[in-house]
């Protein structure tokens, strides 16, 4: 078997789910893969999109490959799929060692991404700037920069084969919901399918949501007909069936954690997915709320300045 050099970021056991069912007989099956920005779409198979060379390659100082992660990643995939198939795909109830394998094929979704790569890049950047500016500063060798630097190159893997277990057994704890279309409409995925959402944490930017958060959840289209929520409130468990503005809302915040494309088993999109805002009522409610809160807060230090 040869050497995996080229490497799906987002697996083809995936997404193969959102293959448009009216493909033509004698066609290779295809989804359709849209550009982010221009939101311009085209149809291609699951094998020819999302991949990269060597992203989850260890390289040594010597040039050396090593390819026990994305073997690794290859073989949750290859369990997921089986669970998927048998399991959720016909929405029966997951036992304990399906239930882990969900789990981690999860987690790996959360880690394994290029906006992920990006993003533990970007921190190492930054360190690296300020270590060499410290030694800039003291006169001192650029010996703790430079090894920052050869960290940065397996950094983005590293994380991968440390986080995923941890993230996995944390998973685990939580409470497990499949959000269901019953035929009225369907999910879209992205390139980077999983992320974590904090309905009290959007009022401010110090901090994003985190996985021990009360009211965090973890959210992941896994089909056109079901989407996987992990939680820590104790009523959200099961198959459940939502209504179609509820997908539409789901779609919404697929489309704004997409990195550079989103996916779908249709060429038909929806202008609603692409809003800042949900336009839920409620949501609605809770933004002029908050908004009137910080105009008073601001009149007032105003007032009080201009008393002083």
């Amino acid at each position: 078997m040869s050497d995996p050099k080229s490497q799906h970021t987002i697996p083809r056991c995936y997404l193969k789910q959102f293959v448009d069912p009216n493909t033509p007989a004698g066609h290779e099956p295809y989804v359709w893969i849209f550009d982010r920005r221009s939101r311009a779409g085209k149809k291609r198979a699951p094998k020819n999109i999302l991949t990269e060379t060597d992203i989850y390659t260890f390289k040594g100082r010597d040039g050396a490959k090593n390819y026990s992660l994305e073997k690794n990643l290859s073989q949750i995939e290859s369990e997921y799929a089986s669970v998927f198939e048998n399991k959720i795909s016909q929405k029966l109830p997951l036992n304990r060692s399906e239930h882990m394998v969900l789990c981690a094929f999860v987690a790996a979704m959360l880690q394994r991404t290029p906006k992920q790569k990006e993003h533990i890049e970007r921190l190492f950047d930054q360190l690296i700037s300020m270590t060499e500016s410290v030694e800039r500063a003291h006169g001192l060798p650029a010996e703790k920069s430079l090894e920052l630097k050869e960290a940065k190159a397996n950094a983005h893997r590293a994380s991968i084969a440390q986080s995923v277990p941890e993230i996995a057994n944390i998973l685990s704890k939580m409470n497990l919901a499949f959000l269901c279309t019953n035929r009225r409409g369907s999910f879209i995925t992205s390139d980077a399918p999983c992320f974590l959402f904090n309905s009290e944490l959007q009022w401010q930017r110090l901090y994003g949501p985190g996985l021990a958060q009360k009211y965090v959840e973890v959210r992941m289209p896994l089909s056109p007909e079901i989407s996987v929520t992990f939680t820590w409130a104790n009523n959200l468990r099961g198959y459940l069936a939502i209504s179609e503005d509820w997908i539409h809302e789901h779609n919404r915040m697929v489309f704004g954690y997409s990195h550079a494309h989103f996916i779908a088993n249709s060429p038909t999109i929806k202008r609603r997915w692409f809003r800042r805002f949900s336009l839920d009522t409620v949501f609605i409610g809770r933004i002029i709320k908050h908004k009137t809160k910080l105009a008073l807060r601001e009149l007032r230090y105003k007032a009080h300045a201009r008393s002083r």
